[in-house]
């Protein structure tokens, strides 16, 4: 069945980009070491109000992008404006039962493609050192690890994509 993406925050989408940032989240609070989330109510503050409104985050002209695989939305990726010229990629996340589809690989043509359309100039985002073969798929993406912040707290990767490079397959 083919994959089409659509808007996360609009077409009566959003009850579908809330449970799909929720598995993120709860996923990754787990892999990051943290207390296991059963429940929206039991994640930090911040991340509660990004799930329950992602709107807020994903303002125009970023988004929150969802896979559709037939009627069941089977993944996601916010696109988050930084400034003038940079957006964040965010919260890529497909169902394990849909991994190897090429949901992801569309997902992040998607955002790119928003980005672009939004006339901005490059794409960010940070990753676990851990998800070695998420930071080796990026690199096939076109990505490329840049200097981290000052501040990096949790040891992140940070990556960036030039968009108008051109993307490679996953």
């Amino acid at each position: 069945m083919a994959i089409t993406i659509a808007s996360g925050l609009s077409h009566g989408r959003l009850p579908d980009a809330q449970r799909l940032l929720f598995e993120y989240l709860a996923a990754t609070e787990v892999e990051a070491g943290r207390a296991s989330v059963a429940a929206p109510e039991q994640l930090p503050v911040s991340l509660r109000d990004e799930q329950v409104d992602p709107g807020a985050v994903y303002r125009p002209p970023g988004d929150l992008l969802l896979a559709i695989e037939g009627d069941e939305a089977v993944g996601c990726v916010g696109l988050r404006v930084l400034d003038e010229a940079t957006a964040e990629v965010r919260r890529l996340f497909v169902r394990p039962g849909h991994r190897g589809s090429g949901a992801a690989t569309l997902l992040m043509h998607a955002a790119h493609a928003l980005a672009s359309d939004a006339g901005l100039a490059k794409v960010v985002l940070d990753v676990m050192p851990s998800r070695e073969e998420v930071i080796q798929w990026y690199r096939r993406l076109g990505y490329a690890e840049v200097a981290p912040p000052a501040r990096n707290p949790y040891g992140m990767v940070f990556m960036e994509y030039a968009l108008g490079a051109t993307s490679r397959g996953a």
